[in-house]
């Protein structure tokens, strides 16, 4: 572990840093105040949330008050059950137990002690259909009745609710309430801080952590340009976030040399950095939440590029390779970015990508393309063409394979009903996608061919929604060294961490349930002043 100077007089004197506005380091926060530690909370930024804020907003948590009151069935036994056979192995057992086992309990404890109001979600675990798992229920996200009227009316008394992230202009069209979803999450846990006199540090930013005596006393953080030193006589909890933005990171840890991440441009793997320096063990450095993004020339936030989500999986619509072939189900995103990263060792070269979206008119109006493309500065990412090979042509890929993987995909949707391909639409969840704009389809609600031009194309690149790699933490939250031996005084959530109650999966909510968890746990560890 590397001894980092000790300063000579300390700017702030705490008990409990937590470092990055996550609903993991929000919890932290209040819940080490609550238990009567002095807390800070400081965000590198000027606004709160980081990506949770431009988040859907979910916690999974099962066998949670809310599905049990609606006599859901859930248990631990099975929520054990699902992730062990989802993990591919590489989800650690004692953390497992600990999300499982204290995520009900932080639900109640957020709904009695903070102005958090939550309900059920309606989407399914992603893998409802394997053993354990459940087509509704362990969802739970910001009750819209309760919260967005609430928090309307909230703003003119809480000024904190104006530096809550809001998504980049026109992220989602409008389609979504400003205190809907993530800003949902983020701004009653904000006001809880308020309430408790809580200071929450903008712009101040953790460089280095502090070490003594094998202990992490505090760190120096950065801020109005100077050196800004804070004592923490109980702990730091970094919840910092993923690296998405770091470029030499990702390019270390995954097979990936240009990721377009949806997050904001501050995750920048500070916490990653911190605890590695001190000689923290890392995991799941590979692990990140892939989504294919949009690029609109020109587009900017903050001084970083912006990057679109886009509308995938839907009837008319389809993913081609370079090759102008279908490699993936697009109604099922984690099979999208395992297609990203599928490998030729013969000419090495990843096989797929760029990938490329393609729909017809009908899809493309539907879905907000068109109109998306009429109110952006320069329209021209969206390409159309009144013939498919006059399409491929402008996307860069061989048009008789375009034209013979269109109809062979109308076939299969006509004359088939079933994508024979990659089984598109096959499970509860990607039923429920498909439901989400197409409620009225009785049959397999993500197929329709591709009939009507003129035909529309995008060019696509490797999109973030964020990275699950990070330091490994033990049941109790404390950041663990490469010999296994817990590092005293330093503990770890959220995206800063590796999502190692699940392993190499994930389902909505997963990483914003441990995130709240894990904080919550932590500001009970150091509470109790316990050292194992």
């Amino acid at each position: 572990m590397v001894n980092t100077k000790v300063p000579a007089s300390w700017d702030l004197e705490v008990d409990l840093i937590s470092v990055g506005s996550s609903t993991g380091g929000f919890a932290g926060a209040i819940v080490g105040h609550d238990l009567g530690l002095k807390t800070v909370l400081l965000e590198k930024s000027s606004a709160l949330g980081g990506g949770t804020a431009l988040s859907g907003g979910v916690f999974w948590i099962p066998f949670n008050h809310h599905m049990l009151a609606e006599g859901l069935e859930d248990s631990r036994e099975e929520a054990l059950t699902h992730v062990r056979r989802i993990s591919l192995g590489r989800h650690d057992e004692e953390q497992l137990a600990a999300y499982i086992d204290t995520g009900p309990e932080v639900m109640r404890y957020l709904e009695q002690h903070t102005p958090m109001r939550l309900a059920i979600e309606s989407s399914p675990d992603y893998y409802a259909d394997l053993p354990g798992g459940k087509p509704r229920g362990r969802q739970l996200y910001p009750d819209p009745e309760v919260m967005i009227p609430m928090l309307k009316a909230a703003e003119e008394t809480y000024p904190i609710l104006a530096k809550v992230r809001r998504d980049p202009v026109p992220f989602f069209l409008g389609l979504r309430d400003l205190w809907a979803e993530g800003r949902g999450l983020i701004a009653p846990l904000a006001m809880a801080c308020v309430d408790r006199g809580i200071d929450i540090m903008f712009e101040t930013r953790a460089r280095e952590l502090i070490v003594e005596a094998g202990r992490v006393i505090g760190l120096r953080a950065e801020r109005d340009g100077k050196d800004f030193f804070i004592r923490a006589a109980k702990g730091v909890l970094l919840a910092s976030g993923g690296f998405e933005w770091n470029n030499e990171m990702n390019r270390r840890f995954m097979n990936c040399s240009g990721l377009t991440p949806y997050t904001p441009h501050y995750n920048e793997g500070d916490g990653q950095l911190m605890g590695m320096e001190v000689g923290a063990a890392v995991g799941l450095m590979d692990h990140a939440i892939f989504q294919p993004t949009l690029h609109v020339e020109g587009e900017m936030t903050e001084g970083k590029p912006l990057y679109r989500g886009i509308s995938y999986g839907y009837p008319g619509t389809m993913l081609v390779n370079r090759h102008g072939q279908r490699c993936c189900n697009e109604s099922f995103y984690p099979d999208i970015g395992r297609s990203f990263f599928v490998y030729d060792k013969v000419n090495s070269e990843l096989v797929n990508l760029p990938l490329s979206w393609v729909g017809d008119k009908t899809a493309t109006s539907r879905l907000g393309l068109s109109g998306m493309a009429k109110i952006t500065k320069n329209p021209d990412w969206l390409m159309s063409a009144e013939t498919l090979p006059e399409l491929a042509a402008k996307l860069g890929i061989p048009a008789e394979n375009l034209v013979q993987t269109v109809e062979r995909f109308n076939r299969l949707c006509t004359e088939q009903g079933r994508d024979l391909d990659f089984q598109r639409g096959e499970t509860t969840y990607q039923n429920w996608w498909g439901k989400r704009f197409f409620p009225d389809m009785e049959s397999n609600p993500t197929l329709g061919p591709l009939t009507q031009p003129p035909f529309f194309g995008v060019k696509l690149g490797i999109g973030c929604v964020g990275n699950l790699g990070g330091l490994i933490v033990n049941k109790s939250a404390q950041v663990i060294d490469t010999r296994g031996e817990t590092i005293p005084g330093l503990y770890g959530t959220s995206n800063a961490t590796a999502l190692l109650s699940h392993g190499f999966t994930y389902t909505s909510g997963s990483s914003q349930g441990k995130s709240v968890i894990f904080g919550y746990i932590a500001a009970r560890h150091m509470a109790k002043g316990e050292q194992g």
